[in-house]
């Protein structure tokens, strides 16, 4: 099976593969650039201690806009540069475009965004009620679409003539991620507090940044899945600052925008699992958070990242047992391993191949952020969970710091 994992470190067969390996050298040079500029500016100001502490304060605010500013510049640019090379790949027939699929999504995904401008711009009460329905209509409505597109033995058609293995099979496992999924982020999550312009200024960040860097593909697996460059790290800052109930929404939205770029989608119940449900799993990432079980940070991002994946692992695992178990006869086949042949534990092979490096390379690179002070106290400052002062947060031995805001 590995044979079928493509590199994409340096491939430039296409356009999108082009725009894509480019894109990652872009992100790796401008995470460079970031962590270089940081670390100037805060030896600069403890070596020359010549700035008060408003002055400090301010740079510390140009910085970060700055910075925030050019990743979501980068952001828009990667998502309208490899949209565009969809088109392109559709319109010279390298790619299949969908109608019933493509546009319900991307007209969910649109009004999502719209909703989220909004409430940006505080809107009377009325109008979050209006925005609310809208976005609900055009969820069912995409559903509507894919239960049409099953039922017309399109998908069939389209995916080589093979039918699912369990329709029963899917509609239980995905009423059962669903439950726990929700469940388990109300009981975590105790906050009530609505979406304010801040929270949706980062969301709108977070799932931006995480939908260019799932572009940034380091292998991609040949039925769908990849191992990107941490493109749940946004997702999952956001939830660890926000809390589980508003990550799980906002996973829900990136999910949908995943199914827009590669709709892979061959029943309603796996569209709920493998797109729906398991990125909102992502926003299970706070769970640790808002339990207060742990006062390590890192601990707490880590172990949820963990929780996270291991429902997101759950959800594909379901689909990939009911809706795509079938492919593995094949590859038992074809790599004489015959016990791929069954659907359970082709499945489990399958979606650990991605899923395993995936959570590696996320709470690798959490874990360097979160090494920084710094950092570290910015997500307490920005985070709708206001800790009290002098509270412990983090530290090399767990020991309590407090959460002023940090003059870099």
């Amino acid at each position: 099976m590995l044979q079928d994992v493509k590199t994409y470190f340096a491939n430039f067969d296409g356009a999108t593969n082009t725009c894509r390996t480019i894109a990652l050298w872009i992100t790796i040079a401008l995470v460079v650039a970031f962590v270089a500029s940081k670390l100037y500016v805060v030896i600069s100001a403890k070596v020359t201690n010549k700035y008060g502490k408003d002055e400090l304060e301010k740079i510390n605010r140009l910085f970060n806009g700055a910075w925030i500013a050019v990743a979501l510049s980068m952001a828009l640019a990667f998502i309208v540069t490899f949209a565009a090379c969809y088109f392109i790949e559709v319109a010279e027939d390298e790619d299949v475009l969908v109608p019933m699929l493509f546009y319900p999504l991307l007209v969910f995904a649109v009004t999502a965004v719209g909703s989220g401008v909004a409430i940006f711009l505080k809107p009377a009460k009325i109008v979050k009620i209006v925005c609310a329905a809208v976005c609900g209509a055009a969820f069912i409505a995409a559903i509507v679409c894919i239960i049409v597109y099953y039922k017309s033995g399109a998908a069939v058609e389209n995916n080589w003539g093979t039918d699912v293995l369990s329709n029963l099979g899917l509609y239980l496992s995905a009423a059962f991620v669903v439950i726990a999924v929700v469940a388990f982020a109300f009981v975590a999550d105790k906050r009530k507090t609505p979406f304010d312009t801040r929270t949706v200024t980062f969301a709108a960040i977070c799932v931006a940044m995480s939908f260019a860097l799932s572009y940034v593909r380091i292998f991609k697996m040949p039925m769908g899945g990849s191992i990107t460059f941490a493109s749940m790290l946004p997702l999952m800052l956001f939830a660890f600052m926000f809390g589980s109930r508003k990550g799980i929404l906002v996973g829900l939205i990136y999910g949908i925008l995943q199914a827009v770029q590669d709709p892979w989608i061959i029943h309603p119940a796996q569209f709920v699992l493998d797109y729906a449900v398991a990125f909102a799993s992502i926003g299970l990432t706070g769970c640790i958070r808002d339990f207060g079980a742990i006062k390590n940070m890192r601990g707490q991002f880590a172990l949820g990242a963990v929780i996270a994946c291991a429902f997101r692992f759950v959800s594909h695992y379901f689909a990939g047992v009911f809706a795509f178990g079938m492919y593995g006869a094949g590859y038992a086949s074809d790599y004489g391993m015959p016990l791929l042949a069954n659907e359970y534990f082709y499945s489990l092979v399958y979606q650990s191949m991605y899923i395993i490096p995936e959570l590696i390379i996320v709470i690798a690179v959490g874990m360097i952020l979160m090494s920084s002070k710094t950092f570290r106290k910015q997500l307490e400052i920005f985070s709708a969970k206001k800790p009290a002062l002098g509270s412990a947060s983090d530290g090399a031995n767990g020991e309590a710091e407090e959460h002023s805001v940090s003059p870099v």
